[in-house]
């Protein structure tokens, strides 16, 4: 499927360019805040070949590619009707939302500003200072030669902070030797910091249109503190002053601090956000012919003298105190910070968590020369490349993992980009987060203790070393973490029980370990919100949507020895006429009959026979070994085909789907072989009957049409009491 096709399919799943209010991208993931949830269709995104995950965060649907994001963002942008909904093309809270929708709350929105407004920056400021680490490597190789500085001391010259010789004079004079000496270098110098010196302006125009205001107001706004004229107001300054009284009210002088705002991040993201209401307040009172004229004129008088005196310098100041407190506990224990960061990374980048720390290490760059953040932030990277390749070396047997991992790996060793091998096998195989971790916190913190820095900003890969001096002890730490994680997976594996055994009943081609493939009456997870049942089990257009996007199935432990034995499913038709398979209760409660259950979906058995519990305990285990075939993504419900054949639907209360997974903690995946005992999930009483929903639970037979007959229990049942009674035909 080429890229075309795949933006086609994705934007169907995504429910057509109508559905999305904003639409961008990162390195690696689509981005888009749609209108409604409800009309996005996750399983067939999943489903289109080149996918690698689709997850909910920060209010956005995002669509997990690897390094063809851009390719595919750049094709859907051709498509009709999404030319019109691109970056921040709709302004903030002009949206056309669902009503029913749930607003994200004010910190992860700010979150979702914020790498919303980096990431169109991103890709220029990795090139830039690929540029940079490359002139500081050459550097350290003293390709520019040596002088002796102050101390006396011989030393590489250094063109990106220039001499030090203790007077502003000397040093004045001697970077012009040098300037004269390598012209060409410094004009690669210029390329190399035109990014970062500039961000402000860039951020200001990305923040504003993130936030629905004009763009070039946005950029006008830190680039007017960047000029001439309000650079040269430091040369009034009186001797040992940092600000100028500008005028007085009463006896109160209003100071004027003339900070430098090159590199700066934070003053253009607060100014961005006073913007974007100022615009609207005035496009509200200006009529609209004057718009063009008056509403730019305005809110630039306004928030340029507002950001020279309060925004800008607050900007500058809380991004100091964040550096100045990352560098005071780097001080106290550097070791301890490096293993805290390489240690978080990896729960922080799915979350989205890891963009306010970009924006501390570009502000230690622009304001010390230097971050201690990035290089034991390294460390986790190169533990999770480190896995994924011991993973591809280990999968002789699978060969689409094998692709999947040998893709990762090389992504990440030359791109520095995580995500494809995070989503792509990390996620995928729980088991190795303690492969990852221990050499990850090992090397960060050796990272750290020895006194690594980085001099750019880069994702860290194999070529991006260079940023990081001393380039030997940095080396030494991404070495612990790379071969630990990689030697851990190589010997302890990737695969948990279940998942390993599951692989080796697929290469012995045991038919039976696909449930759904089967002739079972298997309701399908449906986003359209009724369910669909197979072959023998209808069910009519009158369904209530208390059974929508759950996806059933049964099971049944058998009593006799030859069912328990089995290690995948048996047919039900394999039993002698008559043979009774019991099915142990999942739940703590009381059993009920499943006539009495509040629905009548569930009442008459249209899903199949079973029994229902009123439920006094708060988890739900396997009845009996077996595999999963059903986890519906609202955490509600269960769907289980047990090692007889029998298939099994546990539904945790009544129109529960409707909670969106609040108060449901699924421990378990689809395609999981479970045993006896092993906990499915988890629920909160609390959170049900706060929403008014009834907690009876349903516990079913699926395929009764296969049996002759299945008869619940009623009364106290434990985990270990039998609730249902099925006799094969």
């Amino acid at each position: 499927m080429n890229n075309s096709e795949m933006g086609k399919k994705i934007l169907e799943g995504l429910g057509g360019p109508e559905n999305i209010s904003h639409f961008t991208h990162c390195a690696t993931r689509l981005r888009v805040t749609p209108k409604s949830k409800a009309a996005i269709d996750k399983k067939a995104i999943e489903n289109v070949p080149g996918v690698l995950s689709i997850i909910e965060q920060s209010g956005q649907t995002q669509v997990v590619l690897g390094d063809k994001v851009e390719a595919v963002y750049n094709e859907m942008q051709k498509l009709p009707g999404v030319s019109g909904v691109g970056e921040g093309s709709v302004a903030a809270g002009n949206e056309v939302a669902d009503p029913n929708e749930k607003k994200a709350n004010w910190i992860t929105r700010t979150f979702d500003v914020l790498s919303d407004s980096f990431r169109p920056v991103l890709w220029a400021l990795l090139g830039s200072s690929m540029i940079l680490t490359l002139i500081v490597l050459l550097q350290q190789l003293g390709v520019f030669g040596t002088y002796t500085n102050f101390a006396g001391e011989v030393v590489n010259k250094d063109l990106v902070n220039g001499p030090k010789l203790g007077d502003a004079a000397l040093n004045a004079d001697m970077l012009n030797s040098w300037r004269t000496e390598y012209t060409f270098w410094f004009l690669i110098l210029a390329a190399s910091l035109s990014v970062l010196n500039f961000m402000p302006i860039m951020i200001g125009a990305t923040a504003a249109k993130r936030l629905g205001a004009n763009m070039w107001v946005g950029a006008a706004i830190p680039a007017a503190l960047m000029t001439d004229a309000f650079r040269g107001l430091s040369e009034i300054l009186p001797e040992g002053a940092n600000h100028l009284d500008l005028f007085h009210i009463g006896g109160w002088a209003v100071p004027l601090y003339l900070f430098s705002y090159t590199g700066q991040i934070f003053p253009p993201l607060f100014a961005a956000a006073l913007l974007a209401p100022l615009e609207r307040f005035l496009k509200k009172i200006i009529p609209t012919m004057l718009h063009m004229v008056f509403v730019p004129m305005i809110s630039i008088l306004i928030l340029v003298p507002l950001t020279a005196l309060v925004i800008g310098p607050f900007g500058i100041l809380l991004g100091q105190g964040i550096s100045d407190l990352f560098g005071w506990l780097n001080d106290i224990a550097p070791w301890l910070v490096g293993a805290v960061i390489a240690g978080t990374y990896l729960f922080m980048v799915p979350l989205g968590l890891h963009w306010p720390l970009n924006a501390v290490m570009i502000n230690n760059l622009q304001t010390n020369g230097f971050d201690f953040i990035q290089s034991p932030m390294a460390a986790y990277n190169f533990a999770v490349f480190g896995l994924v390749t011991g993973v591809a070396i280990r999968a002789k047997h699978d060969k689409e993992l094998r692709q999947t991992a040998t893709g990762a790996a090389v992504s990440g060793l030359l791109g520095g980009i995580s995500e494809p091998s995070l989503y792509g096998v990390v996620l995928r195989y729980k088991r190795v987060f303690p492969l990852i971790l221990v050499p990850a916190v090992i090397g960060g913190a050796l990272i750290s203790a020895l006194g690594v820095r980085s001099y750019a900003f880069a994702f860290t890969s194999l070529l991006s070393i260079p940023a990081m001096q001393p380039i030997p002890l940095f080396v030494i730490g991404l070495a612990v973490a790379f071969f630990g994680a990689m030697a851990g997976v190589l010997i302890f594996g990737y695969e948990s029980k279940a998942q390993a055994a599951e692989s080796r009943a697929k290469r012995d081609n045991a038919p039976a370990i696909d449930a759904e493939g089967g002739e079972a009456a298997v309701v399908d997870t449906v986003e359209s919100g009724a369910p669909v049942a197979h072959e023998s089990e209808v069910l009519h257009s009158g369904a209530r949507t208390a059974t929508a996007g759950t996806a059933a199935a049964a099971g049944a432990t058998a009593s006799s020895a030859s069912a328990t034995a089995a290690p995948v499913a048996t047919s039900p038709d394999s039993y002698e006429a008559g043979t009774v398979l019991d099915i142990a209760s999942p739940i703590v409660g009381r059993a009920i009959p499943l006539s009495e259950v509040p629905d009548p979906i569930f009442a008459a058995a249209k899903l199949g026979k079973g029994a229902a519990i009123e439920p006094t305990g708060n988890t739900v285990v396997a009845p009996a070994d077996g595999k999963v075939i059903a986890t519906p993504a609202s955490g509600h419900a269960v769907g289980l085909k047990l090692d007889n054949g029998a298939e099994l639907l546990i539904h945790v209360g009544i129109d529960t789907v409707n909670l969106g997974g609040e108060g449901f903690d699924v421990k378990v995946k689809k395609g999981e072989r479970v045993t006896a005992g092993q906990t499915l999930l988890t629920f909160d009483h609390d959170v049900i009957k706060k929403a008014g929903y009834p907690l009876t639970t349903p516990v079913l037979v699926t395929n009764t049409v296969k049996f002759d007959d299945v008869e619940g229990a009623t009364g106290d049942v434990t985990q270990s009491d039998k609730i249902l009674k099925i006799t094969t035909k």
